[in-house]
């Protein structure tokens, strides 16, 4: 089981997503990848941030569809038992000096409940909790897939 933090959803909806975490992502068994109700949480906040005259709305709907079909029945809570390894969490943070947010303490909280790995861009934060961590990003820089995808256009009219 893999819990994506936020920023693997938002890289995944990007304009101009990041060629190595896509190709993480396609390696992976989808039935094994969750969500948290604090990522959901997270990324209608995003929405909200939103300019005004973004398609908030739109974003809204195509959040909502990739939950109810991307994600169905692989929503985690944090819930008590989840609560239960909050103090642990928290301990270890001071123990580690590391000041974690309270939401990145529910979210390794709960990770530690299901037993599953973390996949985020801040596996540093995260690292003295004893989760299995994962970072997309860590492979070597790689040009986003427009990027890619021009300069080999350009490259290719050359000859």
């Amino acid at each position: 089981m893999i819990i994506l933090n936020t920023a693997i959803i938002l890289e995944m909806i990007s304009p101009k997503p990041q060629k190595t975490v896509l190709q993480w992502l396609d390696a992976q068994d989808a039935a094994q990848l969750y969500l948290t109700s604090l990522t959901v949480a997270g990324l209608f906040v995003w929405v909200e941030d939103l300019p005004e005259d973004a398609p908030k709305t739109a974003f809204a709907d195509a959040l909502l569809d990739m939950l109810n079909q991307d994600f169905a029945g692989r929503l985690l809570s944090f819930d008590a038992a989840s609560a239960l390894h909050f103090p642990r969490v928290a301990t270890l943070s001071k123990q580690a000096n590391v000041a974690m947010t309270e939401r990145e303490t529910q979210l390794a909280a709960i990770c530690l409940q299901h037993q599953a790995s973390l996949a985020t861009d801040g596996s540093e934060r995260f690292t003295h909790t004893g989760i299995t961590l994962i970072n997309p990003w860590d492979v070597a820089e790689t040009p986003r897939w427009r990027e890619e995808a021009a300069e080999y256009y350009v490259m290719s009219r050359k000859s």
